[in-house]
């Protein structure tokens, strides 16, 4: 009996561990290996760059599993510009002109505060995320560490292998491989200052979730972005992206340091808000809405409740 219940036990841990396995070769498609392998060598560069091993474990526990299929899906080549027109809508516009309302304060102060004008906050906002509404559930933390490593080529190639045939043949692999090499320098950067808003803002970096980039909050700024122009906006000692009045400050913050204020022609606007978004699409719209919201007369929206 002892030794059927001992076979029975290896039988089902047998089929257990073939399971687990059949799990990690379906999410890693080439091979089995796991996450805390794949980021020791960009744990050992945070350290070596100054992190503390408090701050790097912390982060890295438990590992975020590489986000390879993502990492593809952005590789892939669209034919076509991103059309921001819908948001050019009257019904954008009002939606605009309800949440200037809605916080006039909040707009009022960061006017008075940083130089900028609530209609081109808000336009930014409606266009980014439409207030909040959708900010993206990617984690941060995951999709910026992958990116990282795309330095070594055993990682392209993982990559490489999840693009269509067609998008391979238009990029060549030098290209592609080009590409990625430079978006792990610029994911690094992004990475540290990610681990960076732990110390400084008490912010989680593994519990961060935004835009297959990287991205977050309301004004979908990046965490180097977050670390240089976040601003506690409402005063509750933290600053939160997910919150209106920080992203409001936070955003005025941003335009201010880009050189809003000192931007007098439609060319020096556009220039600022092209650091925003490199768009020329989301350019033009982004200011077209702000001139229509400001069609309608600013000094009702603005004045006290």
């Amino acid at each position: 009996m002892r030794e059927i219940v001992s076979a029975g036990r290896r039988s089902r841990g047998a089929l257990l561990r073939g399971f687990l396995i059949f799990l990690t070769v379906s999410f890693f498609p080439t091979g089995v290996y796991s996450a805390e392998d794949i980021y020791k060598g960009l744990k050992n560069k945070l350290l070596q760059d100054g992190f503390s091993a408090q701050q790097v474990s912390s982060s890295f526990r438990p590992p975020p599993p590489p986000m390879f299929k993502l990492v593809a899906q952005t590789m892939k080549i669209r034919e076509g510009v991103a059309n921001y027109d819908f948001f050019l809508a009257p019904s954008e516009i009002a939606s605009a002109r309800r949440f200037i309302a809605d916080h006039r304060s909040s707009f009022r102060n960061a006017e008075a505060a940083y130089g900028v004008e609530p209609e081109i906050i808000a336009a930014i906002l409606l266009v980014e995320t439409h207030f909040g509404s959708y900010t993206g559930k990617t984690p941060t933390l995951a999709v910026l560490s992958t990116f990282a490593i795309m330095d070594l080529k055993a990682n392209r190639d993982n990559v490489w292998k999840l693009l269509p045939p067609h998008d391979r043949q238009k990029w060549g692999r030098e290209a592609f491989d080009m590409k990625l090499i430079d978006r792990s320098g610029w994911a690094y950067r992004e990475l540290c200052a990610l681990m960076e808003l732990r110390d400084k803002h008490g912010i989680r970096p593994e519990s961060l979730k935004g835009s297959i980039m990287g991205a977050i909050g309301w004004p979908q700024f990046l965490p180097s972005s977050l670390v240089k122009y976040g601003v506690d906006g409402n005063g509750d000692g933290r600053i939160d992206l997910y919150e209106a009045g920080d992203a409001i400050f936070s955003t005025a913050n941003y335009l201010k340091g880009h050189g809003w204020c000192e931007a007098k022609s439609p060319a020096q606007k556009e220039a600022v808000i092209w650091e925003y978004n490199h768009s020329k699409a989301y350019v033009r719209v982004v200011l077209a809405i702000a001139d229509r919201i400001g069609n309608e007369d600013r000094s009702g929206m603005m004045n006290d409740e």
